[in-house]
């Protein structure tokens, strides 16, 4: 027995006639009289009795009918839920983030990814910037948040971005520092100052080096973190001064920490970024919701 055959029995039944049924099904009343008798017989049993203008079930057709609609209930059910995989509304998604995503108001965005997608699981993977790259160029993780997303070499691997979070480097120092009281600082006027150290896996670190190469120096460099917190700890001490995100140091708020912005302005952005080859359902809603979310933040502060 096949399942055509069932839906061609609850068409039946729900006309009681052949060729109503027939119109249903988009077939010729001849061809679904001989679809009933085929199955009839694999059954051995008769399901409807016929007349030339009415065809009604008989006792063995109307249990095979109640069996026939919980399968068609069920079947239904199936294609529904499966439906849900094939458009994107239910499954895995893994994604890469710096530690920063709250500050850069990502972790906001994924939450009201999660009240639209309440069936797709997110887990995030979070680590620095080059540290993720490898992930997604093995496909360990679908999307990555990153604030270096035009720097890595991924050969014949094709990376799509998109631009969510405009942000600067900042410099901090303790409120006792002599450029304390400054609102601009110039960045070649930096060359001798004690600078705490970010992982060289960060995207901040990148762009740092970058713009003091530029600037004619070598930040010196005599404390180094992987926490944000113990670098503003150290440098509320007075043990050093550092470069930091702008939206990272404004998001923690500290008693002895002044945030100084700097000349030339390094710009540094957070964007969301994908393999380009990607046609899972789950990715593509994903970055159509972050992307649009994000630039409705966007407009609500330029407001």
């Amino acid at each position: 027995m096949e399942l055509i055959q069932v839906k061609y029995v609850l068409a039946i039944q729900k006309w009681n006639n052949l060729t109503n049924a027939a119109n249903e099904l988009s077939i010729t009343p001849s061809s679904l009289s001989q679809q009933l008798k085929k199955l009839e017989e694999e059954l051995g049993v008769e399901l409807f009795s016929r007349t030339t203008r009415v065809v009604k079930p008989t006792e063995a057709g109307c249990d095979f009918i109640d069996y026939a609609q919980t399968i068609d209930t069920c079947v239904m059910q199936l294609k529904q839920k499966m439906n849900q995989y094939a458009v994107g509304e239910k499954g895995e998604l893994e994604i890469g983030g710096t530690p920063a995503l709250k500050a850069y108001g990502i972790t906001h965005f994924i939450g009201e990814f999660d009240k639209h997608y309440p069936h797709v699981h997110v887990n995030i993977h979070e680590a620095e910037c080059f540290d993720l790259y490898p992930l997604l160029f093995s496909s360990k993780i679908d999307a990555a948040f990153l604030t270096a997303a035009d720097k890595a070499e991924p050969g014949k691997f094709r990376l799509d971005t998109f631009p969510l979070v405009e942000d600067e480097v900042v410099l901090v120092t303790s409120k006792k520092h002599p450029l304390a009281k400054s609102e601009v600082v110039e960045l070649k006027d930096l060359r001798n100052e004690a600078f705490i150290r970010f992982s060289k896996s960060a995207g901040l670190y990148h762009d740092v080096m970058a713009a003091c190469s530029k600037a004619g120096f070598e930040p010196n460099y005599v404390y180094y973190t992987n926490y944000v917190d113990t670098c503003l700890g150290l440098v509320s001490e007075d043990q050093g001064v550092a470069f930091i995100s702008s939206k990272i140091v404004t998001h923690i708020l500290w008693e002895n920490i002044a945030v100084i912005r700097i000349h030339p302005k390094i710009p540094r952005m957070l964007s969301l970024v994908i393999p380009h080859q990607t046609k899972s359902p789950i990715v593509l809603n994903f970055r159509d919701f972050i992307v649009k979310e994000a630039q409705k933040e966007g407009k609500k502060e330029q407001r």
